[in-house]
Parts: C-alpha cells; sequence; structure tokens
C-alpha cells in the first residue's frame, strides 16, 4: 500500500471526502499512528547500527539525527579489536565516578546527557570506535516518501490506526471503538510475527504447536 492508496482507504472507510479530510490532516493521523507503533512494538525495521569515533578527551557523543532509544553500546580497542559493552548508568554516576573530566582512559560507563547527547567515563585516551546499536525514529509515510516499511509488511495496521484517529476528529466514538479493535488485532498479529515467531530458532526452540486439549480418559 502506499500513500496514494491509504488516503483513498481513510476517506472511503470513513466515507468522507478531502473537503474535510484533507491529506494534510491525515498526515498528522499517519504520523501519530506511526509514532504509537514505534512505542509498541519492538520492530527490526526499528532497528540500526551506528559507527562513530571518540575525540581523545571529550566524553561526550552526539547521538545520530534518527536515534529515539539506546539498545547498547560497545567499543572497540584499536590494538586486538576486540569489542567491549559498556554499562549503562545514569548522569549522577557518571560524574561521581569521573570527577575531573580531563582523567583519562578506556571508557566503561555512559548515560543519556540530553536528548542529543551520551556522557562517557572516564574520558577516552584513544579515538575508540564506538558501535551504537539503537532504535530510530519511525520512517514516516507523505507525498514525497510513498511507501515505508510498514505500509509495505503491515499496511493493515496503518489503515485501522489512522481511520481510528479519522474518526476521533469526525467525533463518532462508536466507529473508533470499532476501528480500535481492529488495529489492536493488527497490532498483537504483527508483535507475534516480528517479536515471537521471527526471534524463534525450530532448531533451538522446535516448531511452534497450538496447544490442544487432552481428553478426559474418565469422560467427565
Amino acid at each position: 500500500m502506499n500513500y496514494s492508496e491509504l488516503l483513498t482507504n481513510v476517506r472511503n472507510y470513513t466515507e468522507v471526502g478531502s473537503e474535510v479530510l484533507s491529506d494534510s490532516i491525515i498526515d498528522v493521523f499517519i504520523t501519530n499512528v506511526e509514532n504509537k507503533v514505534q512505542r509498541e512494538l519492538d520492530l527490526d525495521a526499528f532497528r540500526k547500527f551506528q559507527f562513530s569515533s571518540f575525540t581523545i578527551g571529550s566524553p561526550f557523543i552526539t547521538m545520530p539525527d534518527d536515534f529515539a532509544f539506546e539498545r547498547g553500546v560497545q567499543i572497540k580497542d584499536q590494538i586486538t579489536g576486540n569489542r567491549t559493552w559498556l554499562e549503562q548508568r545514569d548522569t549522577t554516576f557518571i560524574d561521581e565516578y569521573n570527577k575531573d573530566r580531563s582523567d583519562t582512559g578506556t571508557p566503561q560507563y555512559y548515560a543519556n546527557w540530553d536528548q542529543n547527547t551520551m556522557i562517557f567515563a572516564p574520558a577516552p585516551d584513544a579515538a575508540y570506535e564506538i558501535e551504537l546499536w539503537y532504535n530510530k525514529t519511525p520512517d514516516h509515510l507523505s507525498s514525497s516518501q510513498t511507501t515505508t516499511w510498514l505500509s509495505i509488511n503491515a499496511p493493515e495496521v496503518l489503515i485501522y490506526g489512522t481511520v481510528v484517529e479519522a474518526f476521533s476528529y469526525l467525533k463518532n466514538p462508536p466507529y473508533v471503538q470499532l476501528y480500535d479493535q481492529k488495529y489492536a488485532q493488527a497490532v498483537q498479529f504483527l508483535a507475534q510475527t516480528q517479536m515471537g515467531r521471527k526471534r524463534r530458532d525450530e532448531y533451538a526452540d522446535g516448531v511452534l504447536r497450538i496447544p490442544l486439549k487432552s481428553v478426559d480418559p474418565g469422560g467427565n
């Protein structure tokens, strides 16, 4: 499903034309749904990696523009090439651990300094390579980006979620409730695939089976 098809579907579902549900209004609905899905589900489509290097003596690293939240941080030893996971702490711990930020060493801890910056302790004594594992902000469907992972792989989530927003805007509570239930079910199915079946291995976990009730041999 592409952007134009979603606009048409929303207007068909609500039976309301573009004179009320303009493109710009529906764009807001779409963005709301995309952001909601990003907060509700841990989809592989949102996962990303970013490589950077420290500036010697500086404990700060600027996060990518599409950064939503971190999943882990590694640094690479320049001599051995080995990677080491850093431990997340809060900023008060970092400040207490490294009271003098001019003291340097191999970073062991990190914290979110602000929405755009991470702070590390101790400050790096070399230009270590850093590998940031994070979830990015969602790609937004629009007239300039006519498809996204969500619109192609889970269009029902996007349709039902946007229709909920539309009926809420139109002040039609019964249909808000109806399509909110459809949206919740679509999200559940997507979660089962992306966060359940996709992250299981038949060799390690066995084939998924639907549980069956055992027959009572006594006939009770």
